[in-house]
């Protein structure tokens, strides 16, 4: 098994919105995390949201895949 290399496919607005990527993706068997952006972990912890927005990170394998997911709910723009 090899080690994750880590691709930001896309910078959510608030941890709501990447949370709804996130579960999108999971739904599509596409493993990915959220990363907040600057200080943003902090204020996530103790406000529960981060003014920053949270890069949603994923495989590099699935990037392709995941992008075309976040394309048909309308997150991203077509290439």
């Amino acid at each position: 098994m090899r080690a994750m290399r880590e691709v930001k496919i896309y910078s959510a607005e608030d941890r709501v919105q990447a949370d709804i990527i996130l579960e999108v993706l999971k739904k599509n068997d596409i493993p990915a995390f959220r990363q907040g952006l600057g200080s943003g972990g902090i204020m996530d912890i103790y406000g529960g949201n981060s003014i920053y927005g949270e890069d949603i990170i994923v495989d590099s394998d699935d990037v392709e895949r995941a992008l075309e997911v976040l394309r048909t709910i309308g997150i991203c723009e077509p290439e």
